[in-house]
């Protein structure tokens, strides 16, 4: 397995700064003021005003404004825009026109959202003012869109093929809202294959992770077989969980019924939901996807206090998975999976992304 870059650090400096979305706001608001002209060419207008937060529209990022005009621009780095705060400034009485600054690759999110966003590349926007008269304003705009430039291309370079020059592996991605930004665009990439799939992070511990799902035979979206990549804290890299994932059903809450019916379907493919039987068909599959993974100890946990009771009632007060188990990894009572490593130090995005798809295709195939 080859050697890892270091694991999460903190960025210095200015770095450090633009790591926020509110200071590079902040930072975009303070150019504005120095000189406003660069907007003219990327919003159509001169703003006279570049307001902070404007609770009339809907407590913008930037609120941009002359006379008549104004625009609306939403500055996005590690968390994603949610489609109620769209819909929010898309229902705005005033009709602004929208735009979302963001890091290179969350561009795709817009193609498929709404045709009223238009993308701002955040490297590209605070690039206009290297050109301006305002001395203090050009030497930070210079430092601002190097730093965000070198984001863009660790991003890129996991998306790109090999063997271009350009292609990296995920452990340059050494910040965890950088690694956010990629999980976002590999779900992306995953729904365009026709997978039900999210990015997000972790609870309590607020790590990167992407899941996708694929329906179980003859079930719909609450009864699926998952597959997930989870980043790690205290060490570099991060790893594949993957076996069945259940619901309930819509307005209905979790019972007895639907716990036995997750837990059976696990049960039923023991020998499925496991590293080794997943290594030998990517072998065949797909070996250069099988040489990113391994598993030193077993893919799975030994069982703990007697699962049958969370299956009939759920877990009590003072119950948990930390306490009462079965054989498999999960959270709650309705998901059993097994786990293996992934070497980031080989492994892109778009290994990532075959990867999950994969590992959904084995499991819908090999289901009793």
């Amino acid at each position: 397995m080859s050697s890892y870059a270091a694991s999460w650090v903190r960025s210095r400096g200015l770095g450090r700064l633009l790591a926020q979305e509110t200071n590079v706001s902040d930072l975009i608001q303070f150019l504005s003021d120095r000189d406003p002209s660069p907007w003219t060419d990327l919003v159509g207008f001169l703003p006279n005003d570049v307001a902070r937060e404007a609770r009339k529209a809907n407590y913008a990022d930037l609120l941009l404004s002359s006379g008549s005009r104004t625009a609306v621009v939403e500055v996005k780095l590690g968390h994603l825009m949610s489609a109620k705060q769209q819909e929010a400034y898309e229902e705005l009485p005033s009709q602004p026109d929208l735009y979302l600054a963001a890091l290179s690759s969350d561009e795709v999110r817009l193609d498929a959202d709404s045709h009223r966003w238009s993308f701002l590349s955040l490297s590209d926007l605070i690039s206009r003012w290297k050109e301006v008269d305002d001395e203090l304003a050009r030497l930070i705009a210079s430092e601002a869109a190097d730093i965000l430039r070198i984001w863009d291309q660790m991003i890129s370079g996991v998306f790109d093929l090999r063997p271009a020059e350009t292609w990296m592996p995920l452990s340059v991605l050494n910040q965890k809202f950088l690694a956010r930004v990629v999980t976002r665009r590999i779900a992306q990439d995953l729904g365009v294959r026709g997978r039900l799939a999210w990015a997000g992070v972790t609870s309590g511990g607020g790590l990167p992770l992407v899941q996708g799902w694929a329906p179980v035979r003859g079930e719909g979206d609450d009864r699926t077989f998952i597959a997930e990549t989870r980043w790690w804290e205290a060490k570099p890299g991060g790893e594949l969980r993957f076996g069945v994932d259940f619901g309930p059903q819509p307005g209905q809450d979790e019972d007895e019924e639907v716990r036995k019916a997750a837990y059976e379907l696990a049960r039923s493919m023991d020998t499925i939901i496991e590293y080794a039987s997943l290594r030998d068909q990517l072998s065949t599959e797909r070996p250069d996807l099988a040489k990113l993974l391994r598993r030193d100890k077993p893919s799975r946990p030994r069982a703990k206090g007697d699962w049958e009771q969370v299956v009939a009632h759920g877990f009590g007060k003072g119950n948990n998975r930390r306490l009462t188990s079965p054989d498999f990894f999960g959270d709650g009572a309705l998901r059993f999976e097994a786990i293996a490593d992934i070497d980031f130090g080989r492994a892109s995005a778009r290994d990532v992304t075959d990867l999950l798809d994969c590992v959904l295709n084995y499991l819908v195939a090999r289901q009793p």
